[in-house]
């Protein structure tokens, strides 16, 4: 082997190493959160995407459940800064599912309207921990949403990890689903209209998603 072949060889097995061991830090992250359920594996459907094509609008898994779809993921943060509440858009051709995501690891008690908090024991007894209502920024988006697309509204919903227990929740303007209900509810889901593929990428577009020409 020629010194410039084995030059190439370390190179190649250094980037190698690089992408397993960023994949293997970020795995811990995808796990306890919704991407697994929307998407067909972590490596290729996930990861790859994300780091190397930048773009996770298109699911392995959620073309086969519901065919032609665009995922946009956006974020609520606070006046300090800090990030309150995950949203996951679905737009496909029955209409538009958003999800306010979490993985609160407690008793989670909430409504409509009002603070939300979670109830767990951190070892050191039970403790609640106030968090913001996802119900009021899903209304919000909605909002905005239908300003964007001349009034196509969304199916609201909080999606939350299954370990968590939600019989405290009381909702009337929005549904609350385990992470694992997550697909169901999207074959599910009907709005009071349809979108074409035109219509699906158009509205990708304008809720911030970029499309390559």
């Amino acid at each position: 082997m020629g010194k410039m072949e084995y030059f190439l060889v370390v190179v190649v097995s250094f980037i190698v190493l690089l992408f397993l061991f960023r994949a293997a830090t970020s795995y811990k992250s995808y796990k306890n959160a919704i991407f697994p359920h929307l998407y067909d594996n972590y490596l290729i459907d996930y990861f790859y995407k994300i780091n190397v094509q930048n773009d996770i609008s298109k699911s392995g898994k959620l073309k086969k459940l519901i065919g032609r779809h665009r995922i946009v993921y956006s974020t609520v943060s606070n006046r300090e800064g800090q990030i309150v509440t995950q949203l996951c858009t679905i737009i496909h051709t029955k209409g538009i599912v958003t999800f306010a995501y979490m993985n609160p690891g407690g008793e989670l008690h909430g409504k409509d309207t009002g603070n939300w908090y979670v109830r767990r024991d951190d070892g050191e007894g039970l403790k609640n921990y106030k968090i913001e209502n996802p119900v009021v920024h899903l209304k919000e988006y909605d909002e905005h949403v239908k300003k964007v697309t001349e009034g196509k509204g969304i199916l609201k919903a909080v999606a939350v990890s299954d370990n968590a227990d939600i019989s405290h929740v009381l909702l009337n303007t929005a549904k609350i689903v385990k992470f694992s209900e997550i697909t169901d509810f999207i074959q599910n889901s009907e709005c009071d209209y349809g979108l074409n593929d035109i219509e699906i990428d158009e509205i990708y577009q304008k809720l911030g998603g970029k499309i390559d020409k």
